[in-house]
């Protein structure tokens, strides 16, 4: 969903609406008849990728095997990528209840195909209330210890699972509030082991552990088709290492322009991440700044093309750039992504 949490994250938010369906981070509004709903963003791109912490994503390689030093920043891995975010809903109508199955765009672009079960329920004029169960589909893989040097590094699985909660239009206004929890496990966590680093210094480097997520914005529409929405995002990275344990915080404007032929959204954020202990291999804190932007322009086609009675798809172009910049060059992070497709909504 676009300064890094160590584990997995790339510049996450800059790439937010490359994978989603979803403008300007609003809830879609409840429909006033029963039935079933939902959407399905076939796309396929390219994606250029720096880290020294991520292995893949399903399927596609996203960092070397071998790594040469511990001190320089990461060569650039470069793959084709497909996604096809979806998600199925059924509405009842008399009570403004929604259940819905489906892809978790917001942790989609963390690179972990994450799935959430959950319900959204409309509250008058308080707003709308959505509460979800967030679990790993298809897991991403890490490596077991990132700092294996002149070897291949052997990869595992990094799966995650939560919870989110949604209000939003509260108080019949445009804002939102949102509360993330995930429960990050890496399956075989083995930072450190090549260095013959003490138990307790190997304790430091350890990615498994809690991770909360408190997002606020507010959506400012005017001239008819534009909108602004200014936001804030706190992130307490509360990982079982305290080296990798980290608060961070990071500022984004997303822009919105509602067209009858074409809707245009774009990203801007920058943000920081601050560490608690000195890590081991450096003998210092970690400190990471990160930054990036994003548009994304959609077209609905005039011809009235549709899928199993859908509306009328809307085919989308999109790309986005960001950047984490650490004072350890092992962790910095950088990513270039390009994205075409269609979306289907019913």
């Amino acid at each position: 969903q676009m300064k890094k949490t160590n584990f997995l994250t790339i510049p996450v938010i800059a790439v937010i609406l490359l994978v989603g369906a979803n403008l300007a981070t609003a809830l879609d509004p409840i429909p006033k008849e029963s039935g079933f709903g939902g959407f399905i963003r076939p796309g396929v791109g390219y994606l250029n990728y720096k880290s020294n912490m991520v292995a893949s994503f399903l399927g596609f390689d996203l960092s070397d095997k071998k790594t040469d030093s511990l001190d320089d920043s990461p060569d650039s891995q470069s793959t084709g990528i497909a996604l096809a975010p979806f998600s199925l809903e059924y509405t009842f109508a008399s009570t403004r209840t929604q259940l819905f199955l489906g892809t978790d765009l917001t942790d989609l672009i963390r690179f972990d195909y994450t799935q959430q079960f959950g319900v959204k329920q409309g509250i008058g004029n308080l707003g709308i209330l959505q509460g979800g169960i967030l679990f790993s589909g298809i897991p991403a893989k890490v490596w077991k210890d990132p700092y294996v040097v002149d070897k291949n590094r052997k990869d595992t699985n990094r799966t995650s699972n939560g919870g989110r909660l949604v209000w939003d239009r509260i108080f019949g206004s445009q804002f939102q509030l949102q509360y993330t929890y995930r429960k990050i496990d890496i399956s075989s966590e083995k930072s450190g082991d090549f260095l013959g680093l003490s138990n307790a210094d190997k304790k430091l480097l350890e990615r498994d552990g809690d991770r909360h997520v408190g997002e606020a914005l507010y959506r400012f529409r005017f001239a008819e088709k534009h909108m602004l929405a200014p936001g804030f995002i706190y992130s307490y990275n509360d990982l079982d290492g305290d080296a990798m344990k980290n608060d961070a915080y990071d500022f984004r404007l997303t822009y919105g322009y509602f067209g009858d032929t074409f809707t245009f959204t774009g990203n801007a954020f920058i943000g920081w991440a601050d560490y608690d202990d000195k890590n081991p291999i450096y003998d210092k804190k970690q400190d990471d700044d990160r930054y990036g932007i994003q548009g994304t322009l959609y077209y609905e086609n005039p011809w009235g093309w549709s899928l199993f009675g859908s509306n009328p798809m809307n085919f989308f172009v999109g790309a986005a750039f960001a950047e984490t910049d650490s004072n350890i060059d092992f962790y910095d992070q950088e990513v270039t992504m390009v994205m075409g497709g269609v979306l289907f909504k019913w």
